[in-house]
């Protein structure tokens, strides 16, 4: 049988009274004056609080669906991914059922637990032999969960299923800020070098060199790189739109137009279209590329060429190269489709213009 929900005699009250949360408020209830009678009063009125609709009620696995359902369709796949995995790391803290459970000593208790947890890992962790664990996580890690999860909260404040939670008290892990890695001009060439032999061996086409140049002539992220077809090239304007597709969007949800640099606009005159997709960036087979299996691939390629990086080092490498020439930040940030200045602002120490050589430029009086 299961257990009857706790009643409480208010002072001077003849009956007893229950309380139940209702889309994140609690209500009190007046019920009678027998107590086990008024225990099942308060069980029914729980029950019937729970049943009115799938999103309706105070239960976690509820608002939990919710959410997911509402992520699925307006933010991007990465982004609700993110919010998933914020739900699992939540769940293996600690099993919730109703969201009243939920406040800010939970979160920190969470947030104390993901550090704990990472580390307990790591010391158990040898890189040489053991496939590294699931929870073995760095600060940054841990605050993109936490930033998800406040995202959640908040949401949930606001469908009124949550009170407000004063979310900024919890407080992200410091990480290092190190300089931006970019490729140098020789390295982006001994990459286009690597890339011309490999095209030799498959008929004159090599999937990195394409990347290579919408990374660093470019500076698009991986996704854009693979989402891009012919329809978004503009050869008479010199124009390459970024702009979203079907079950696709970018980053910041916004189309942007880049120019095209002259090498770049007469490697994709004589680039050879796949007879089997639109898509500008194909494999060896015609086939489009997936996001997971470029990453891989082009990181062993880089690797071939006796280098390091990945498919972002490309983008990193276009702003720094722009930065180093003189392009001012916000031009810079109108390219690479920030939508924040500061973003950009990792690439300021690269700028030619010093601190001490723009006070020199003061007029005289």
């Amino acid at each position: 049988m299961p257990k009857l929900p706790s009643v409480y005699k208010r002072a001077g009250s003849p009956v007893y009274w229950g309380s139940v949360m209702v889309n994140g408020k609690r209500k009190q209830y007046a019920l009678c004056e027998n107590k086990a009678a008024a225990q099942r009063m308060l069980a029914d009125i729980k029950a019937e609080s729970k049943s009115r609709s799938k999103y309706g009620t105070s239960t976690w696995e509820a608002f939990k669906q919710r959410y997911l359902d509402w992520a699925q369709v307006n933010k991007s796949s990465q982004t609700a991914y993110r919010d998933k995995l914020a739900f699992a790391y939540l769940e293996k803290f600690r099993p919730i059922k109703t969201l009243d459970e939920i406040d800010l000593p939970f979160v920190e208790d969470f947030k104390i637990w993901l550090k704990k947890t990472s580390e307990n890992l790591a010391a158990k962790y040898n890189p040489k032999k053991d496939k590294r664990p699931v929870g073995l996580i760095g600060n940054e890690a841990i605050n993109r969960i936490l930033q998800s999860l406040k995202v959640i909260l908040r949401k949930g404040a606001e469908w009124d299923l949550l009170p407000e939670l004063k979310l900024a008290r919890i407080q992200k892990f410091k990480t290092p800020r190190g300089r931006v890695d970019f490729f140098t001009p020789q390295e982006v060439r001994a990459l286009l070098n690597l890339a011309g032999d490999k095209a030799k061996e498959h008929g004159g086409y090599c999937p990195y060199k394409t990347a290579t140049l919408l990374g660093t002539r470019a500076g698009l992220r991986r996704g854009e790189m693979i989402h891009l077809d012919w329809n978004d090239i503009d050869f008479n304007r010199k124009i390459l739109t970024v702009q979203p597709k079907h079950g696709w969007t970018p980053k910041t949800n916004e189309c942007r137009d880049i120019p095209l640099s002259a090498d770049l606009l007469s490697y994709l005159r004589v680039l050879p279209h796949s007879p089997k997709c639109k898509r500008v960036m194909y494999d060896y087979y015609g086939d489009p590329l997936t996001l997971e299996g470029l990453s891989v691939k082009f990181a062993k390629f880089v690797k071939k060429a006796g280098l390091q990086g990945g498919l972002h080092k490309l983008r990193h490498t276009y702003a720094s190269h722009l930065v180093q020439a003189g392009v001012d930040l916000y031009t810079v940030s109108k390219l690479l489709g920030h939508s924040s200045i500061k973003t950009t602002e990792i690439y300021a120490h690269l700028s030619p213009v010093t601190l001490a050589g723009a006070v020199e430029k003061l007029p005289k009086v």
